[in-house]
């Protein structure tokens, strides 16, 4: 397995469910690890992909089928940069993807 790309994927918890089974049924190994956005305080789930870059397209498509963007309404009380932002509830879209693409140097296996 030729590993040269490590992918950050960051997608709304929501999402990740689909996100997670469709990789697996594409036989796309990931580490799944849950992340809180500090923003809106809201939870995300973040896949680790250690793949090669010929298969970052694929790896892409399925995450752009499987993760949704929705309009939540955010209230009063979320933790914000700045104490009035949220002064009356106020609409915000959320979901998508986040995708960072690293470059592998090494990659080592240890079993």
């Amino acid at each position: 397995m030729i590993v040269n790309r490590l992918l950050f994927i960051i997608v709304q918890s929501p999402d990740a469910p689909a996100v997670a089974k469709a990789l697996t049924q594409n036989h796309i190994r990931f580490t799944q690890i849950t992340s809180r956005g500090a923003f809106l305080n809201l939870g995300n789930t973040t896949f680790m992909i250690g793949t090669d870059k010929a298969l970052i397209p694929a790896i892409l498509s399925i995450i752009e089928q499987h993760s949704h963007e929705r309009e939540i309404l955010a209230q009063k009380g979320y933790v914000t940069l700045h104490p009035d932002i949220y002064a009356y509830p106020t609409t915000v879209v959320v979901g998508g993807a986040i995708v960072f693409s690293l470059p592998v140097e090494r990659y080592i296996h240890l079993i």
